[in-house]
């Protein structure tokens, strides 16, 4: 099964803007082990209660509906691409 990558994001946020050309490219690139879920926090505004997330933007990994990671902010490619890696390899 997938690993499952939650985006909870807003449009007026521009850490969130930033972020969403960072979160295409990891789709594009580990496809095959991963799956992106965007999720609008203006749009689910009870998204962010759910989640227990304080920020925008939040990426929640998930897999077998079980929380296994979680980072928030303004994080480089880089880093998203080590952390997305290290979740994928997991058993």
């Amino acid at each position: 099964m997938k690993v499952e990558m939650i985006v909870l994001f807003a449009h007026w946020c521009p850490i969130c803007n930033m972020m969403m050309p960072v979160v295409e490219t990891v789709e594009k690139q580990y496809q095959e082990q991963l799956t992106v879920i965007r999720i609008d926090v203006e749009r689910e505004p009870l998204s962010m209660e759910a989640f227990e997330a304080e920020i925008v933007p939040t990426f929640i990994f998930q897999k077998d509906c079980r929380e296994i990671g979680r980072m928030s902010g303004l994080i480089s490619e880089e880093v998203v691409c080590t952390r997305v890696e290290q979740i994928c390899q997991r058993p």
